[in-house]
């Protein structure tokens, strides 16, 4: 009886070599699974942390023409008499919101059913302005001094008094509350 160790191996058919390598064995089953579970659970996590890093910059707070704030009966005006008004609202970020908050305040002239808004901050260092002795509006700190309609009279303010925009609803004055780059001769909002 012949030796099977001295006998010559038996070569395989080649089609059973083909069928073996075009299935993937179970390891290869395996690490498909392992991978595309990883890829799945890396989008649930990539997908919500996208939106925390970018809620800030698409939803939270004033941007563009800024933010309508209702401020005081427009009866309460008298005809050509500055009076100068809190701008309280409720501010909001991205994820949370804060209810009836200082966010400044304006100078209101009324002008029969009109209404002029003036920023009470000064266009020179965003000091507070305040009503001049006599007429117009004065910056204390610098001594930039404005006349009745917001023009600058005198002082280091690089600008007149920034006007804001209003509108009357329901009886009450309505102001666009816009932030404006402080020490620039141009009128730039800021967000």
């Amino acid at each position: 009886m012949p030796d099977r160790l001295d006998s010559p191996p038996e070569k395989p058919d080649a089609l059973a070599t083909q069928v073996a390598q075009a299935q993937p064995s179970r390891r290869d089953a395996l690490h498909l699974i392992v991978l595309a579970g990883g890829v799945a659970f890396g989008c649930a996590l990539v997908v919500p942390a996208a939106y925390v890093v970018t809620a800030p910059l698409t939803g939270g707070g004033p941007k563009g023409s800024g933010t309508w704030v209702k401020t005081v009966p427009l009866d309460a005006l008298s005809e050509g008499v500055p009076k100068k008004v809190a701008i309280v609202a409720d501010q909001k970020d991205a994820w949370t919101t804060a209810k009836n908050v200082d966010l400044g305040a304006a100078w209101l002239i009324r002008k029969g059913d009109a209404v002029v808004a003036f920023s009470v901050v000064c266009p020179h260092l965003g000091c507070s302005i305040e009503l001049a002795e006599g007429a117009g509006f004065l910056c204390p700190c610098h001594a930039s001094s404005f006349d009745e309609s917001g023009k600058k009279l005198d002082g280091p303010s690089p600008r007149n008094m920034d006007l804001l925009a209003t509108k009357i609803e329901d009886g009450f004055v309505v102001v666009d509350l816009v932030r404006f780059k402080i020490g620039t001769p141009d009128r730039i909002e800021v967000g």
